[in-house]
This record gives C-alpha cells, sequence and structure tokens, in this order.
C-alpha cells in the first residue's frame, strides 16, 4: 500500500505508527506498551491513543471490562504495515555459534576499520582445507549467509577475491605503509559489486509441491551480489544439475538460467553443480 503523507511531527508520528502495528499485529493496544516503547508519562499515552482514534476512526475500540484497546472490526491501516513484519512472533532456528561473540569484537573492529580505510591486513586464518596460516589480504565487506559471518577479500597468497569465514579468523592486523595495488582494490571485485538474476521455478519432480503455493508456475526472480550466488543456492538447495536429476523432498526448485549464472557466478556451492558439463 503508498504510505500516507505526513502531517505530524516525526516524533509523533512513530507513537501513532507504533500504535496501528500493535493493534494490527497483536490485536491488543494497552498505555503501558507505548510508556515502556517511548518512555512517557501514562497520560501521554491516552493522548497518542486519543489522537490516533481521531485519525483512524473505527481502528480502535475500547474495552471497558478490559481497561484496554483492541483492534475495531473495520480497522484500515493508515500506515505500511509491511514495515514491520518483525513484530509477528517468528520462531528464529538457533545458530551452532554466534557469528561474532565478545572475543571476536576486536578483530571486527579491527577489520571494519580496514574496510573503510582501504587498508590491508595480516591475518591469522585456519581454514578446514589447509590448517592455520597467515595471510596478506584486503577486505571488501562483510557478509552474512544466513548460518555465518564471512569476510569477502583479496587474497594475496592466493592471488584473487575470496570469502573467509569470521569465526575462523584468530588474530587481524593493519598491515601500516603497506599501498594497495589496483588489481587487489575493493572496487574491482567485479563478483560482488555484480548483481544477477536468478531465475527460479519449480523441481519437476515437485511441481504439486511448490507451484500451487510457493512460485507459481512462472517461477520467480531473486536478485542477488555473484559473490553470494552459490550461498543462496546451497541453503536453499536449489538444484543445479544439468538435467534437474536430484530427487527427494529436499529439492523444491531448479535454476532456469544456469549458463547465464554461471559466466558471472562461483556456483560450486550450489546442489548437483557440474562445471565440466556446463563446457
Amino acid at each position: 500500500m503508498k504510505e500516507r503523507k505526513r502531517d505530524l511531527p516525526d516524533a509523533q508520528e512513530e507513537k501513532l505508527e507504533f500504535v496501528e502495528h500493535l493493534a494490527y499485529f497483536c490485536g491488543i493496544v494497552n498505555r503501558e506498551d507505548i510508556t515502556t516503547r517511548f518512555g512517557i508519562s501514562p497520560a501521554s499515552a491516552t493522548n497518542i491513543l486519543s489522537l490516533y482514534s481521531q485519525k483512524a476512526p473505527g481502528n480502535l475500540d475500547y474495552n471497558i471490562r478490559l481497561k484496554r484497546y483492541e483492534i475495531g472490526r473495520t480497522f484500515k491501516p493508515i500506515y505500511d504495515v509491511r514495515k514491520v513484519i518483525e513484530r509477528i512472533p517468528v520462531y528464529t532456528l538457533p545458530k551452532l555459534h554466534k557469528p561474532v561473540d565478545n572475543d571476536a569484537i576486536e578483530r571486527l573492529a579491527v577489520i571494519s576499520r580496514a574496510i573503510q580505510r582501504t587498508q590491508s591486513l595480516t591475518i591469522t586464518y585456519s581454514s578446514v582445507s589447509s590448517g592455520t596460516s597467515t595471510r596478506q589480504i584486503v577486505p571488501v565487506a562483510f557478509a552474512d549467509n544466513w548460518l555465518q559471518w564471512h569476510l569477502r577479500a583479496y587474497d594475496r597468497k592466493r592471488e584473487k577475491y575470496a570469502d573467509f569465514v569470521f569465526r575462523r579468523i584468530q588474530l587481524a592486523n593493519p598491515i601500516e605503509g603497506d599501498t594497495i595495488r589496483n588489481h587487489e582494490h575493493p572496487n574491482n571485485d567485479k563478483e560482488w559489486h555484480s548483481f544477477i538474476d536468478l531465475k527460479i521455478k519449480a523441481h519437476p519432480h515437485n511441481l504439486a509441491n511448490v507451484e500451487s503455493f510457493a512460485i507459481g508456475t512462472d517461477g520467480v526472480s531473486v536478485e542477488i551480489r555473484a559473490a553470494m550466488t552459490g550461498y543462496f543456492l546451497r541453503i536453499w538447495n536449489v538444484d543445479c544439475s544439468p538435467d534437474a536429476s536430484l530427487r527427494g523432498k529436499a529439492y523444491q526448485y531448479v535454476l532456469a538460467n544456469m549458463a547465464e549464472v554461471a559466466k558471472v557466478a562461483d556456483l560450486r556451492l550450489a546442489p548437483g553443480y557440474d562445471s565440466e558439463m556446463q563446457n
């Protein structure tokens, strides 16, 4: 919906939005909700409720017995309620580890400063395949793939831009007086700065499970940074085999524009992807 033009100070509009969002998503609004959220007096909270009722007649009904406001039968939002979907109670799956714990704050700060200053770093990194080693990197950006944080950076050891799992970085120190060469500058990380559209369609072997309620017969288009494509396809179990050959209920989707995506993104993490079959 198109949000109406605001005609009150932002601070007051924020309080009115809060009232509406509580009513819409919770069905109940108490003065205590407003006083706790904004640190105002009960009298001020009452004024906010009265003002909202004036601006949106019928959106709130006062329950005398329970002494609270409830959503009205003719409720019609006057603000953009889509902005606060987070007010709906949603259980989020726990992670095996925190993306950033207290011990990692200093490393996070050092790397964040280096990103802002376009500065190179020496890091001690523990790789699953090659063990612990010292690397020189030029950090580009942090990224969250839903499971863990990654650091996108130019790796001088491998002479290319790569992803580092943040929690595996044990030490991080600036390289004072170092010169960033043009080919390792963050602006030249084409995969990070390029956005592509993934054409996701229902898996031909799971049509009945997907098309009717999820993405429809035409599928959906997802815009994403090229550097994050492999993670996305893996997390959503998007079948990237040449002939959609992966079986099982886990594979609900297929990547319809495989050839186009493979030209600009690293798909080694994608389920079923075979680089030799694409050549």
